[in-house]
């Protein structure tokens, strides 16, 4: 059964029963349709029928599909990311992650129009052991992530019963541990190799490379991918606060300092040892055609700092991380490494030329100083040398 109109002195109101067991329905569904004219309120209900289903059996689950019932939940998704509540990343990772969990459903079952309620535990279960042939761990957790999060959704909406992602013990892969940090043979080779392309950059040499240029900026502050490429010239508006998860990283005026706000926890921090490097990066570009502006190539500012300049909005990393996979193999290093072996990298070399723990601690961001102590595992025999040879003791 449709939902019904009902008028009273404030206007129109929607009417609807939720339904909840098999002994029928517990709760009625109000609200408002925000105005008094007839044509309107009829125009209301019929997107509210949409929106929430048309019951023809009072005494049987509404029959809500995936395929509408994601479209719905991506549209407030996106509103919200138009109030500042959302990231536009998070946003793009919850389409991506619920697009292939259509696109599995279309492949196995022959449509992505599969009902909502018969999404159980063990529909999920094949899901992931289908996507263990394709993608890592941890791109399965975020899957996972994105569409608990959805189907959590849907409950709250009464649009199912149980969030099949919570309800039972899934048998998830154990993530595997990337324990590969590059010795430290293989941190100078790298570090050489890009500081020379940087030097061959500043002398006119050779054209500018946004990759080698934030890699070797990576390298030089120990900071995530996903910090570097968020990177912002100068503040924007809504950069402030810490009691929300959107991230921000933009650097001072003066390009001295970077305020960098990542997994909820602010810190400051020099970058004066690449001053010289971001004075020469371009910071104007020209757009190409197809962006909206008012003529074919328009000389803009560039938000990032290493964005993209066709588009002038941040790069992804997925396309990064298949560059530095061969760069690895052009250098003859273990393509197994990824650019988040640079953050620990660089905290192991931290720890070889003495550097306190807690400052480095502090510097990366970390929650705890245990997970910094971490990184000493990673010390091999040829870094004890110096303590062996200090064995005598002061007179």
């Amino acid at each position: 059964m449709a939902g019904k109109l009902y008028k009273r002195k404030d206007g129109y109101w929607y009417y609807k029963y939720s339904f909840i067991n098999e002994f029928g329905f517990s709760k009625w569904r109000m609200i408002s349709c925000k105005t008094k004219d007839d044509e309107v309120a009829v125009r209301v209900k019929n997107q509210y029928d949409k929106t929430f289903g048309e019951l023809k059996n009072p005494f049987s689950n509404p029959k809500f599909t995936y395929l509408e019932m994601k479209t719905e939940y991506l549209k407030t998704r996106l509103l919200k990311v138009k109030r500042g509540q959302l990231s536009d990343l998070t946003y793009k990772s919850d389409c991506n992650s619920l697009n292939r969990f259509g696109e599995w459903l279309l492949n196995k079952y022959g449509s992505e129009g599969y009902v909502l309620g018969d999404i159980n535990h063990k529909l999920v279960q094949k899901f992931i052991d289908d996507r263990l042939d394709e993608v890592s761990t941890t791109t399965i957790d975020n899957n996972l992530k994105h569409l608990s999060s959805f189907m959590g959704w849907c409950l709250k909406k009464d649009f199912v019963k149980v969030n099949p992602v919570m309800s039972a013990k899934l048998d998830k892969p154990k993530r595997k541990k990337r324990k590969l940090i590059p010795s430290k043979d293989e941190w100078s080779l790298l570090w050489k190799h890009l500081e020379t392309k940087v030097q061959r950059f500043l002398d006119g040499e050779e054209e500018y490379d946004f990759f080698s240029m934030m890699i070797f900026v990576q390298m030089n502050l120990g900071l995530r991918i996903g910090e570097v490429l968020g990177m912002k010239w100068n503040r924007g508006s809504d950069d402030n606060d810490t009691g929300h998860s959107k991230n921000y990283i933009y650097l001072s005026d003066d390009n001295n300092k970077l305020v960098i706000y990542f997994k909820r926890r602010l810190r400051t921090i020099p970058t004066s040892s690449i001053n010289y490097l971001l004075d020469k990066i371009p910071t104007d570009y020209r757009l190409r055609k197809w962006v909206n502006t008012s003529t074919d190539k328009k000389k803009v500012k560039m938000k990032y700092v290493f964005g993209n300049p066709h588009t002038n909005e941040q790069r992804y990393s997925n396309q990064i991380s298949r560059d530095f996979k061969k760069l690895m193999r052009e250098l003859n290093l273990n393509s197994n490494y990824t650019t988040h072996s640079l953050r620990h990298g660089w905290a192991v070399n931290q720890i070889r030329n003495n550097s306190n723990i807690y400052t480095i601690s502090k510097f990366m961001g970390h929650s705890m100083v245990q997970v910094t102590e971490i990184y000493a595992d990673h010390l091999v025999s040829d870094d004890f040398d110096e303590l062996v040879l200090n064995n005598k003791p002061k007179e």
